[in-house]
């Protein structure tokens, strides 16, 4: 009779071995999967920072744009003024002209009289194409281009025109003196 107990004792012994080996496996399992969701979440974790830095360089892209489309803005605003201002600098000489020409029916001004306003004429309308330039590059108004160009003027030693004549030819204004 002692046989059938030991038998009993090695059964539930085989039992608890057995049991005790799945809890490892189980165990082992378990410890695996969290390691697994772990490094899933650390790659979540990374995926979510990257996607941060790509809004954030989104976001300065679309601030820059905006700026930019500012700029651009202002720069057509400008550049309507100095549209507006060459036209009637435009206006302003056509109406010159046509009173110089009835002057002249008239006989109150004599021909070189004439010629020598018709010469001032197209040097003022230089000097006022040459200030919208002055303008339009250095951002400045129409006082402070005219300044400019008086300032080449005097440091150069030549006439305001002449200045004038080589800014609207080249449309460089890089050697004008800054105000």
């Amino acid at each position: 009779m002692d046989d059938p107990q030991p038998d009993g004792d090695s059964d539930s012994q085989r039992q608890l071995d057995e049991l005790s080996a799945r809890v490892a496996a189980n165990r082992a399992e378990i410890d695996e999967l969290q390691a697994r969701v772990e490094s899933a979440r650390r790659r979540a974790d990374e995926s979510e920072a990257r996607a941060d830095r790509s809004e954030a360089r989104a976001n300065e892209s679309d601030a820059r744009a905006d700026a930019s489309d500012e700029r651009a803005r202002a720069h057509e605003a400008r550049s309507d003024d100095d549209r507006v201002r060459l036209d009637d600098l435009e206006s302003r000489a056509d109406v010159d002209r046509q009173l110089l020409a009835a002057l002249q029916a008239d006989g109150t001004l004599s021909r070189q009289h004439a010629a020598h306003l018709e010469v001032a004429l197209r040097s003022s309308r230089k000097i006022g194409a040459a200030i919208g330039i002055v303008m339009a590059v250095r951002q400045v108004d129409e006082d402070g281009a005219f300044q400019v160009l008086k300032e080449a003027s005097s440091h150069a030693n030549r006439k305001l025109r002449e200045i004038a004549d080589e800014v609207v030819r080249t449309g460089d204004v890089s050697e004008l003196p800054e105000l």
